[in-house]
């Protein structure tokens, strides 16, 4: 992604404006560096209150791994080295309660960019749950709501229940699709027919099968399905789709998430993405719909 500085995906009281000029102003530090860029997700991660905050009065927004169909909403910034200094005190880096931390993010296109974002240090975190205070947790929600991003992660990570599952939905556009080879083996998973769906990318033509570019440049047409046991699903699939995990250089798609357009309007989506677009070159389904190649 070009633009120089630092790029810092936020999750917590930072997706409030207000409380981040606040939080600089009382320092007499600078505010203007943070820069949005856009509402994006963290796969394999989950949300956790198990830090106590002086300054929040209660527990304080964490971020821990936790795999397959787990994700955690926030939104993708910018950041100068100056104000990168300023998050590093924020965060309280110098006395270890948070530290930074590389990860990978996906923008709503369903394309992946390489962040940093603040974790709880294994010195600070706590086994047990911390409760979070109405006012701190109210920044976030609102932060999420802004964004129009789905505020069911934070509720569950309230309520100390087991990690959830904020995504309970997949866009297919090849075989998977009614009436197509493996839409079969799909079914067991979903609840009710699948519905006309679109999200933004270019179609390749691979023979048996298409495969999508994730971008947003393009209509790819295909459905959405809600799904039952998410993990299940995801084993499933990622399986038939070859996908070995968002480390690995192997896989024939990856498996990542998208905005869909739907009759209902906007909603997020799982989806897979082909990974070999530079191995050979394969003809465009311009029209961007399996069934009309």
């Amino acid at each position: 992604m070009e633009g120089d500085g630092t790029l810092y995906f936020g999750y917590g009281s930072n997706l409030d404006w207000d409380d981040w000029k606040s939080w600089c102003e009382k320092k007499n530090l600078r505010y203007d560096g943070l820069v949005e860029i856009s509402p994006c997700w963290l796969p394999n991660y989950s949300l956790k209150f198990h830090y106590f905050s002086d300054s929040r009065k209660g527990g304080a927004a964490d971020v821990t791994e936790t795999g397959r169909g787990h994700a955690v909403p926030g939104v993708l910034f910018r950041m100068n080295d100056v104000t990168l200094e300023v998050m590093d005190q924020k965060e309280g880096t110098e006395v270890e309660a948070y530290e930074r931390r590389e990860v990978k993010v996906i923008l709503p296109n369903g394309t992946f960019v390489e962040a940093m974002t603040y974790c709880v240090t294994d010195k600070s975190r706590d086994e047990r749950f911390i409760q979070p205070t109405d006012t701190y947790t109210n920044l976030i929600r609102k932060g999420l709501e802004k964004r129009k991003l789905p505020i069911e992660e934070l509720k569950n990570a309230i309520e100390n229940f087991s990690p959830s599952y904020p995504i309970e939905k997949i866009f297919v556009y090849g075989t998977l699709m009614q009436g197509e080879q493996r839409n079969s083996t799909f079914k067991e998973f979903s609840i009710g027919e699948g519905k006309p769906a679109s999200t933004t990318g270019s179609m390749l033509n691979l023979g048996d099968y298409p495969g999508m570019i994730a971008g947003d440049e393009g209509v790819i047409q295909g459905e959405v399905y809600q799904i039952d046991q998410v993990y299940l699903t995801l084993q499933t699939l990622d399986s038939i789709e070859g996908f070995y995990g968002y480390d690995s250089t192997h896989s024939l798609f990856t498996r990542t998430i998208v905005r869909i357009d739907t009759e209902q309007g906007r909603e997020w989506a799982w989806t897979y993405v082909y990974n070999k677009e530079n191995e050979k070159e394969y003809a465009t389904i311009e029209s961007g719909d399996w069934l009309k190649r």
